[in-house]
């Protein structure tokens, strides 16, 4: 049975210009962490749903040319905490469910894993290799992803971008936060992983009770090197993000 923790993380993003030399993998979201004193805390056998909702605006430059590319996405996760040991968490992250409205050059496309149809079509047989199969992750204390042993290299890219960089979704369940938390209240994170430098600034909206609501705002500058169809591809790109985090101050878990 799932547990009654439900997580919610809603992301503005909007990456001003990117230059990109593959038209796969537009898009590598990646969670930002603060550096704090405070600590995750969970415990073995506890279960998330998590609901990841991101909305994208970009404009790519290819070979000269200029597109605008928005989505509108929603994914579902179920994670699992299997184990703790030494500061080190080990799960299970499955992908349930992905819901994605995509407009480029003119023509929308919808998806939605639901549907029979569209998971039989050809965006569906990218997510195929992700939707119903237990991922195992281990994240540290602060919420970052450390290893994936899952044998995932032979997988294809996804239109979401890199999911094995994030924990699969995992480390976007997550949120360390300082100590003596207060209304008003602000940090700064930053992050780099898999060519993705993620700085986020933080302030403390509310507090009620063990729920602290926190506005966020950073930029991402990504560079990274990815092969497709045998030819080694650069994506560049840089952007800005906006977005709000409800945090059980407890836990650490959104």
């Amino acid at each position: 049975m799932i547990s009654p923790y439900i997580c919610y993380l809603k992301k503005y993003m909007m990456l001003k210009k990117i230059t990109l030399f593959a038209t796969a993998a537009i898009l590598t979201c990646s969670a930002s962490f603060a550096q704090t004193n405070n600590k995750l805390d969970l415990k073995k056998g506890q279960k998330y749903l998590v609901e990841n909702k991101t909305s994208t605006q970009s404009t790519t430059e290819v070979q000269g040319q200029s597109m605008e590319v928005n989505i509108d996405a929603t994914t579902s996760y179920q994670i699992e905490v299997t184990d703790s040991k030494d500061n080190l968490y080990n799960l299970t992250n499955t992908i349930k469910k992905v819901k994605m409205d995509l407009t480029q050059m003119g023509q929308q496309v919808n998806f939605d894993s639901d549907k029979k149809e569209d998971l039989d079509g050809p965006m569906g047989s990218t997510f195929k290799a992700y939707l119903g199969v237990p991922q195992k992750v281990t994240i540290n204390n602060q919420g970052d992803v450390m290893t994936d042993t899952a044998n995932t290299a032979d997988k294809p890219a996804t239109p979401l971008g890199d999911f094995e960089s994030t924990g699969f979704g995992a480390s976007m369940a997550f949120q360390t936060l300082p100590k003596d938390l207060k209304v008003g209240q602000t940090w700064k994170g930053s992050k780099t992983a898999d060519g993705t430098i993620t700085n986020t600034n933080y302030i403390v909206k509310a507090i009620n009770g063990d729920l602290a609501t926190l506005t966020l705002s950073g930029d991402m500058d990504i560079d990274k090197k990815m092969e497709q169809m045998g030819m080694e591809m650069t994506a560049k790109s840089k952007g800005k993000f906006t977005g709000e985090e409800v945090v059980n101050t407890k836990t650490g878990v959104i």
